[in-house]
């Protein structure tokens, strides 16, 4: 996760001082944009902080303990992101001439719209192939 400064668009830096409250039942973190100088902070619960703390995360740097659960989930999410750009559905739906030839004729201002609208229909429903059958079906649905 990163904090974001919105009128730069730069990442805030974590900064070390009072990251971690005497107490220890609650953690406190403060970003600085490195840009305009705004700060902001974040306060966990008691609940939060544990977890934190489970998984070996130090705020303000990484550690042989921290890198490796944060690392895990790193390459789990990009696995899973390159997954979902192969398994498109979107690419796997088969258009009759018909169909390319109605969706030509939609003005081109609206066709992509028009386009996304039949393929998302498509798939909702299950099917695999659009014909002119489903793009009618689309029309009286949608008003289109």
């Amino acid at each position: 996760m990163k904090f974001l400064c919105i009128p730069c668009d730069v990442k805030m830096e974590v900064q070390v001082d009072g990251i971690m409250p005497e107490e220890k039942q609650n953690l406190t973190m403060k970003f600085k944009c490195k840009k305009c100088g705004h700060m902001i902070a974040m306060l966990t619960n008691n609940f939060e902080t544990e977890f934190v703390s489970k998984l070996g995360v130090e705020m303000g740097g990484a550690t042989d303990v921290s890198k490796a659960p944060m690392a895990a989930v790193s390459s789990s999410l990009a696995q899973a992101k390159e997954e979902l750009k192969s398994k498109n559905p979107e690419d796997t739906l088969i258009w009759t001439e018909e169909a390319e030839q109605r969706i030509k004729k939609v003005p081109f201002f609206v066709r992509g719209m028009a386009k996304k609208t039949v393929i998302n229909y498509a798939i909702e429903n299950g099917a695999t192939t659009i014909d002119a059958k489903l793009m009618d079906e689309v029309r009286e649905k949608v008003g289109m």
